[in-house]
């Protein structure tokens, strides 16, 4: 681990900090500076930002509250930290990977380098085609937003033991979000827009992760939205009973809305794809958040899988 934070506190480390940050653009924090002029002498300050940690001397700001259309309905809150502070989350980022990676489920597909949604849709059908027919898809309500910090942070520390990277991670989850309403400061909650959230939401869910792949039946997860997929059904209506009860565990609760058990004959939709018997095809955006039953005609199929 003092490996680890050598690699962290080390100039380098920040200056490619800095470049991931610059090229993910983004908007300023509520601190008002933006990318463009962090750029203007950006040496001088990734390395005073470097000191600043090294001595103790780093303190984050809260984040700055912003709306974004979620569907025509809804809209969901991104919650983004400053400039500075997402070059030094994603400076621990750079870092922190090479062990989590070593010890996340082989079922979590989400914000993991070298995989992607496309990964986790193959990994559904590879599984049907072994006679996994039975399926519990389902959601988590809020996820992020129901995240409680102290649970969070007890299993960070099966990762990382650095005191004072933890306490970096502390404060970056609960600094708080300034909104029109003034500074709200919660106890659970991690803000969606940081750069080091989705590891810490990969962490928090590791177990259950673990949990339910130990039993009989597969699960493929990504972010929020996961399937489990069992060969009959009361090995599906288990899981889903261990499901229920290893989320409240976590202070987490199934979206009854979205959640379903079904089979691959009935079909389903998982991560912007529909799944009907054998075949798996892209749905669009109008009817891609639905967990209704998927009845498309197979004239509308785009691929099928063997």
């Amino acid at each position: 681990m003092t490996l680890i934070a050598d690699e962290f506190l080390s100039l380098p480390n920040f200056r490619q900090a800095w470049i991931k940050v610059a090229n993910n653009q983004g908007c300023a924090g509520i601190d008002g500076e933006t990318i463009e002029e962090f750029a203007k002498n950006s040496e001088l300050f990734v390395t005073q930002l470097l000191n600043s940690v090294i001595n103790e001397t780093y303190q984050p700001l809260p984040c700055k509250s912003a709306l974004i259309p979620k569907n025509k309905d809804k809209w969901r809150e991104l919650r983004i930290p400053t400039v500075r502070d997402r070059i030094v989350q994603q400076a621990l980022l750079n870092v922190i990977y090479s062990v989590t990676e070593k010890k996340f489920a082989e079922a979590s597909f989400a914000y993991r380098p070298n995989l992607s949604y496309l990964d986790a849709v193959q990994k559904v059908a590879s599984w049907r085609d072994l006679d996994y027919q039975w399926v519990l898809d389902a959601d988590i309500v809020e996820y992020f937003d129901n995240i409680e910090h102290h649970r969070l942070l007890e299993s960070v520390k099966k990762y990382i033991s650095n005191t004072g990277i933890l306490s970096l991670i502390k404060g970056w989850i609960s600094v708080g979000t300034l909104t029109n309403r003034g500074l709200v400061v919660a106890t659970k909650g991690i803000p969606q827009g940081a750069v080091i959230s989705p590891l810490l939401a990969n962490i928090y869910l590791d177990e259950f992760d673990k949990s339910i792949s130990e039993s009989n039946v597969k699960l493929i997860r990504y972010a929020d939205d996961f399937v489990i997929l069992a060969k009959d059904e009361d090995s599906i209506m288990l899981a889903y009973a261990k499901v229920i009860r290893l989320l409240k565990s976590l202070g987490l609760e199934l979206n009854e809305q979205k959640t379903q058990i079904t089979t691959f004959q009935r079909g389903f939709q998982f991560l912007g794809h529909g799944f009907l018997d054998r075949s798996v095809f892209p749905v669009d955006s109008a009817t891609k958040s639905s967990k209704k039953k998927v009845s498309h005609p197979r004239s509308n199929l785009t691929k099928q899988s063997h």
